[in-house]
Formats: C-alpha cells, structure tokens, sequence
C-alpha cells in the first residue's frame, strides 16, 4: 500500500491461542511517528499489546479453530479473566458471525482413515462389529511386539504383565495412550501421571510419548514410572518407529487438555481407537458419549486463584497435588479411566460401537466444509 503497488487491501486474523505480548509506547511511537507520541501521554497504561493493537484493525470476524472454543474467548475463565482479561471488549463486539464477535471454524483433519476400516464405513461389510474386534486385536498384538522389542535410548519405564513379558498381556486389560508435545500449561501430562498412581498393578497398561524442552521437565515421569512399575512406559523421544502401532492398538486415546484451540481426537479416530478427553475447546467439537468419553472436574475448584496457582507451578508440576483444581481434575480423570475400563472389559460391543462411531464422525472434519466458511468471512473484508 505505501509503495503504490496495491491499492486496497484488507486483514483477517485466526487466533489459535490468546497468548499475547505487551508493546511499550516507546515502540509503538517508534512505528507510527509523533502522533502516536502525543497521543499517549493521555494514556495511564504502559503501553498496549500486540493482540490490543492488531485486532482493532481486522477487517472481518475474528475466528479461531473450532466451535466451542470461540465461546471460551469470554465464557471459559481461564482465557477470559487469566490469558485475556484484556482482550474482552475487542472479543465482545457484535457481529454477524459471533454473539461475541470471535467466529469458530472447526478444523479439518490432518490424516487419513486408515485403510482397514475403509470398507466399513462404506458399509460393505456384514458384520461390522465382529470385523472392527478383529482389527483391532490385530492391531493390539502388532502394539504388544512393538512394546516388547522397539527400547530406543531414552525410553524408560517397564510395561509387563504379572512380572513378566508385556507381550502376553489379555485382551481385556485396556492399554491407553497419550501423544504429543509436553505444555505443562496445557497438555496435560501430570494430571494422566496422578491418575495413574492409582491403578493396582495390571489393571491397566499407560504409554506416554511427551517431548521435552529440557530434562527436568520428565522428573514426575520417572517418579511414577518407578512407583508404578509394570504399569507405565515413556518415550521422551522422537520415535522413528512405532508410532502408528501406538494409535491403532491402544484401546484408548487420552487428551487432558487444560484447554484446547482443537486438539487431536480425531486421529485417534481415524486409527479406530476410542477417545478419552476433558470437556474443553476443540474437544467438545469432536468428543462425545457415543464416540467416547468426555469428563471435567468439580466447578467449585476452577477459580482464578487456582488456576493463577496452577500457572506458576510449571517448572515443578508435582506441587500440583496441592492445588484444589488439579487434583479434582485428577480425580475426574481417574474416574473416566475407571468407567472406560469398565465399558471395555464387561461391554465390549458397546466399545467397538463407538469405535465405529468415531470412524463415521471422523468425515465431519474435512477442509472443504472449512474452505467454505473461511471464504465466507473473507467476504466480508470486501462488504
């Protein structure tokens, strides 16, 4: 625009996150010049932040990645009154394609449907029920091999059955899986690791695949890799195998997402693997009761104070335990775990019910429907 070579132009912003950064007034005058100078000295604050600046020039409705997380930009408290309590006016504004004026887009998905269940969905198969079963404890036997001979350096903590080799693990002893990178603001990780500690030796078989910033960040891992021995293993490592054995044969998929802009679930289901998730975000889009296993904690406990608290304890996340939210976080998870198992064990056709389930919500994420409706808010930048 300012060299002449368009002569119209217009913005748009998709917020994943609302993490934001403070400019001072000295920047900001250093980019606009003396009447911004002038202009702040009306002003009490320090100065302004990136998102406070940047999102009063959009010329469309701001959107973020899924549905129900739009809502939480001013109904969850833990973005609207800690990651953006500032942000609140701008988020509020009416407008076409938001009470709240953010806008959710639910993503597409970023995988394929694995091949084997292809032609149950298209329905080709008679009984779908006893083919899904069978894929699956096909897929839970490629996963016990996997486990029982894939030790790369770096992976610790034994998974065995009653002493001895993982590899004769029954089939009715669910193995859950939780993947992804380790945001101890986020993810996760500690409130699955205080669950756990409580499950009786092979009641249930736990694979964690979080990847680290620094190597303190895997001391409760080991802690209750030790405490639980038999029943938990870790791989801190980028695997350079395995990883699809783990989505297809474990039984469930864990995603204790403190929040969630979309998250992953769908992956798990496309590998035909039940989901367990906290009811939050992106989650709530893709989870439910006939597809798998939402839970929250008790609404009592989820203050600011708590959530300030759960804030500052990243870099030791075993003080955790002290904190009202996250054990009643914990508890609910153990809980979910609890009745999943359950469901798996003594229900098994209704498990592979929300197997098939998942697989058939699985086509609801696809970009085109995106494309679609992200078109239709660039529109607007012309209206």
């Amino acid at each position: 625009m300012l060299n002449g070579v368009l002569h119209s132009c217009g913005t748009v912003q998709t917020m994943h996150n609302s993490y934001d950064s403070q400019i001072s007034w000295n920047l900001l005058t250093v980019c606009t010049g003396r009447t911004l100078r002038k202009a702040a000295t009306r002003f009490p604050a320090q100065g302004l932040t990136a998102y406070q600046v940047g999102l009063q020039l959009v010329d469309a409705p701001i959107t973020t990645v899924s549905e129900h997380f739009a809502s939480e930009f001013t109904s969850d408290i833990l973005q609207s009154r800690h990651f953006a309590p500032h942000l609140q006016g701008i988020f509020r504004k009416s407008g076409v394609y938001g009470i709240n004026g953010v806008y959710g887009i639910n993503n597409g998905v970023f995988c394929d449907l694995s091949p084997e269940f292809s032609g149950i969905i298209s329905g080709t198969k008679k009984d779908v029920s006893s083919e899904i079963r069978k894929i699956k404890l096909k897929n839970r036997k490629k996963l016990l091999r996997l486990l029982s001979s894939y030790k790369p350096a770096g992976r610790f903590g034994e998974l065995t059955y009653r002493g001895r080799t993982i590899s004769r693990l029954p089939d009715d002893i669910p193995i859950v899986l939780m993947s992804g990178r380790l945001a101890p603001l986020q993810k996760g990780y500690d409130i699955l690791l205080q669950a756990v500690e409580r499950f009786a030796e092979d009641r249930i078989k736990v694979i964690l695949t979080p990847m680290p910033s620094k190597q303190s960040d895997l001391d409760y891992f080991y802690e209750v890799a030790c405490k639980c021995r038999g029943n938990l293993t870790v791989f801190p490592v980028k695997m350079k195998k395995g990883y699809h054995e783990l989505q297809a044969g474990s039984t469930f998929g864990i995603m204790p997402s403190i929040y969630e802009p979309f998250g992953a679930a769908v992956e798990y289901m496309a590998n035909g693997t039940v989901n367990i998730g906290r009811a939050t975000g992106g989650l709530m889009d893709q989870i439910d009761d006939k597809c798998g296993f939402l839970y929250r904690e008790d609404d009592a406990f989820y203050t600011l104070e708590n959530i300030r608290d759960f804030a500052t304890t990243g870099d030791i996340v075993q003080m955790r335990k002290k904190n009202p939210w996250a054990r009643s976080m914990a508890d609910s998870l153990y809980s979910a775990l609890r009745k999943a198992a359950h469901v798996y064990r003594h229900n098994p056709d209704k498990y592979y019910e929300m197997i098939l389930n998942g697989l058939r919500k699985f086509d609801n994420f696809n970009w085109q429907e995106s494309v679609k409706k992200y078109y239709a808010v660039y529109e607007k930048v012309k209206s």
